[in-house]
């Protein structure tokens, strides 16, 4: 399953409406924050599912370069960037309810650089110190997602800046560009249009989205990739794999399979 979090609500968790739902097995929402956290926030998101009794429900991830915040079975956790194929397997029953962070705006938000956090998981209390446990509660206790999901807001208000720093708001704004600018493929094009040297620009992204420069966007060309296969777009391979910058399909089958565990073709079977 790839991530596609496109939030379309409005205002505050309470009463907006779900931008997409995965299914029968497994309930999967995502919602638009409200406007006061929308400089750091991406979306807000829940999981529910029901499985006892079932086989297990296996979900795949080509993460993006988002830092989240999550709460499950009443604690909490900061799961980092993920730089491999997220993967985990749903069994029993449970809730998460959790916000998604703008790429860039990891370190403004919990007070460490980026890196720190990324491929590993770390509990919620470490990082946004006491309180966290009653904030779990009050997130995972009602009934309502737009009620726990407004309680999660009010954590992060707790502690965001009402603007974000320089370096954090170049961060998001150049994560930003690279996902909006498909002809941005290499480093040094990205390096020019910030007006940074290449190795200023590899600690900005280290410190404040906690991947490098290059697997932002190779990432972000992989998941494109994977989206059109998806959507079965025409075209063929080598043509897909110039569009995204690759020297030929070759090339784009490495990456995309060192990603994904899967060939393009592999993988375009597996969603049909």
């Amino acid at each position: 399953m790839l991530e596609q979090t496109r939030p379309t609500g409005h205002g505050r968790a309470r009463g907006l409406v779900s931008s997409r739902t995965s299914g029968s097995r497994v309930d999967a929402r995502t919602y638009a924050p409200s406007p006061d956290l929308a400089h750091v926030v991406a979306a807000l998101w829940m999981s529910r599912w029901d499985l006892r009794g079932q086989a297990p429900h296996v979900v795949e991830l080509l993460s993006d370069p988002s830092v989240n915040v999550a709460f499950e079975a009443g604690r909490g956790r900061v799961v980092g960037v993920h730089t491999t194929l997220w993967r985990r397997e749903l069994s029993g029953a449970s809730l998460v309810r959790a916000v998604k962070l703008r790429p860039g705006a990891a370190r403004a938000v919990l007070g460490a650089p980026a890196h720190r956090f990324t491929d590993r998981s770390t509990p919620a209390g470490r990082v946004l110190g006491r309180g966290v446990q009653a904030a779990a509660r009050a997130i995972l206790a009602p009934s309502r997602d737009d009620d726990g999901l407004e309680a999660l807001q009010d954590l992060l208000r707790a502690r965001v800046p009402a603007v974000l720093d320089a370096k954090a708001s170049l961060a998001v704004a150049l994560v930003d560009e690279v996902a909006s600018s498909p002809e941005l493929t290499s480093v040094a094009g990205l390096a020019k249009r910030a007006g940074l040297s290449t190795r200023p620009l590899e600690r900005l992204f280290r410190d404040e989205v906690g991947a490098s420069p290059k697997w932002v966007i190779r990432r972000a060309r992989l998941q494109e990739a994977a989206l059109s296969l998806e959507r079965g777009d025409r075209g063929s391979l080598a043509e897909l794999a110039a569009r995204l910058g690759y020297a030929d399909h070759a090339h784009l089958t490495r990456d995309f399979k060192a990603a994904t565990g899967k060939s393009p073709s592999a993988f375009t079977r597996s969603v049909r």
